[in-house]
């Protein structure tokens, strides 16, 4: 049959510039199943620098490794010298109480005032306590748990209305459980998948994602597979451009999951450690969106036998429960493996935090806590819960 072939586009960050591949079209003309590469015409692999091909196992090397060689290799391989953390650690307590201040003031200030001067917990301020809660965005089955728990310490342990603010705290940090922050090892391809509706922030999270992780000497490449919307490809783009990451991308309208294939044929080819995925999240078209983001995961799971991978629904937390209402859709189309959690700065209604492990089972695995490259973090339930119940916040770091 006649041959039929579609561009790809993999545009290198830096001094990089563009290389382009002949891929076939029937990657992504079958949209009942995964793309298979037509045998007539096979795949011709995008052309790799010499320093960046995956060298042959020499078993002489490390000992061949010496004196000035091996000075210069321990250079070259080390940490970025001044490489920001992404963590949430005790030290940062005041900056991330700050940027927490909307919601404490909603949630913890309110709580706060209500016991204040109270005797003793009665069925009142349990009553009063579980209204605060909800307008906090917690949600109607964590605030119920919470109260009961409440209840429970104020008739087996004599919890009287003063340690109710510090009971609620360490309620939510086990609510929340251990702090499961994304783990990379040079060396160890891994696949990174961006899911969610469109507005939360994803793709602007993929770009902070990919900066923080070429900042910790790991070689990305992103993957632009949402191809509905022009401006996600463009904005992925400069994203690249600004973290010197090599970008997989398609024309407008094409196929994804052609995009994530070749990704991952890229990251083969030039011994990647990351690739990290957009989507679409077209929520007025459910039916294809389910169809195409399953049909990127057949394509990952295939292709990346062996890999680790994650998959992460982004939430806004401005949205609150509507968001984590959308976010079911997400859950039938793919194994998800956690959340990431943007906006908390700006809002009100970050008792979201707390009904996501309800509601989604997933942990939080990254928060957004600014418009910054380093206010993407690494999610710690206990300095998270320690900041929004602090008493005073220290003055931010800028």
């Amino acid at each position: 049959g006649e041959d039929k072939s579609a561009d790809v586009a993999i545009v290198g960050g830096g001094s990089a510039g563009a290389e382009r591949a002949n891929v076939p079209e029937a990657l992504g003309a079958d949209r009942s199943g995964p793309p298979e590469v037509a045998p007539a015409a096979p795949r011709a692999e995008p052309a790799v620098p010499d320093a960046i091909e995956p060298q042959a196992a020499d078993e002489s090397e490390p000992q061949a490794r010496k004196g000035f060689w091996k000075r210069a290799w321990d250079v070259l391989n080390a940490p970025i010298p001044g490489t920001p953390s992404f963590g949430m650690d005790r030290e940062m307590l005041g900056q991330i109480s700050e940027r927490l201040s909307a919601t404490r003031k909603i949630l913890v200030d309110r709580v706060k005032d209500l016991v204040r001067g109270r005797t003793r917990i009665d069925d009142e301020l349990l009553e009063e306590l579980e209204e605060l809660l909800i307008e906090a965005d917690m949600g109607v089955k964590t605030a119920e748990a919470a109260l009961e728990h409440i209840r429970q310490l104020a008739r087996t342990e004599g919890l009287e209305p003063e340690g109710v603010t510090g009971a609620l705290a360490a309620y939510l940090v086990g609510k929340l459980g251990e702090a499961r922050p994304l783990a990379f090892e040079k060396g160890q391809l891994k696949v990174i998948m961006l899911v969610g509706v469109n507005g939360t922030g994803k793709t602007t999270t993929l770009g902070k994602l990919a900066h923080r992780l070429t900042l910790e000497g790991l070689d990305v490449i992103m993957a632009a597979a949402d191809t509905f919307r022009a401006a996600a490809i463009d904005q992925l783009e400069v994203w690249a451009q600004r973290a010197s990451v090599p970008l997989v991308r398609h024309e407008e309208g094409g196929d994804a999951a052609a995009v994530v294939f070749d990704a991952l044929s890229a990251a083969r080819s030039r011994n990647a450690d990351v690739v990290l995925i957009d989507t679409a999240g077209r929520l007025h078209n459910k039916a294809n969106l389910m169809a195409e983001l399953q049909k990127i995961r057949k394509i990952v799971d295939r292709e990346a036998q062996g890999v680790p991978i994650e998959s992460l629904l982004v939430l806004d937390a401005t949205t609150g429960q509507n968001g984590l209402r959308q976010a079911e859709v997400f859950k039938e189309a793919t194994r998800l493996t956690g959340c990431i959690l943007t906006k908390l700065d700006g809002t009100a209604k970050g008792g979201v935090v707390f009904s996501i492990r309800d509601l989604l089972g997933l942990p939080v695995k990254l928060a957004g806590f600014g418009e910054g490259l380093e206010d993407l973090r690494d999610f710690d339930p206990a300095v998270f819960v320690e900041a929004l119940f602090a008493e005073k916040t220290e003055e931010a770091a800028v």
